[in-house]
């Protein structure tokens, strides 16, 4: 029994390979549709049907029995989307910074604040244990 464990040590491994593989590249795949359908139309036109051909690679290619290129092509679907994931988020820092009144992004009424309640650090200590 242990001499057939070990002779299918090899295929073992590299069938749990495969299913890893196949793992996260659905799951990638799943994330990129649902997060692309959240951003809505904040995705420009070119860059959203990039991540689509991506997610179409992905799924096309997972019935594949080889898992290089089943990562491969889940990487090719992670670095799209983090481009646009980062120019998305870009956008929005943009945008709140321009909302910010001060012009380096420090609050102005941030001395305000404090002034409405002091709060003190104190320890109860209780004399009367014994």
């Amino acid at each position: 029994m242990i001499k057939d464990a070990e002779s299918h040590a090899e295929e073992d491994r590299r069938q749990r390979e495969l299913a890893e593989a196949r793992n996260i590249a659905e799951n990638a795949a799943y994330q990129a549709e649902k997060q692309l359908g959240e951003m809505g139309d904040k995705v420009e036109s070119s860059a959203r049907e990039e991540i689509e051909n991506a997610i179409a690679d992905v799924k096309g290619v997972l019935s594949s029995d080889d898992p290089e290129e089943i990562k491969a092509k889940t990487d090719a679907l992670q670095a799209a989307f983090h481009k646009v994931s980062e120019q998305i988020y870009q956008a929005a820092a943009e945008q709140q910074a321009a909302a910010q009144p001060g012009a380096d992004g420090a609050s102005t009424d941030g001395a305000a604040g404090e002034s409405e309640e002091e709060v003190v650090d104190a320890e109860v200590v209780d004399d009367d244990r014994s």
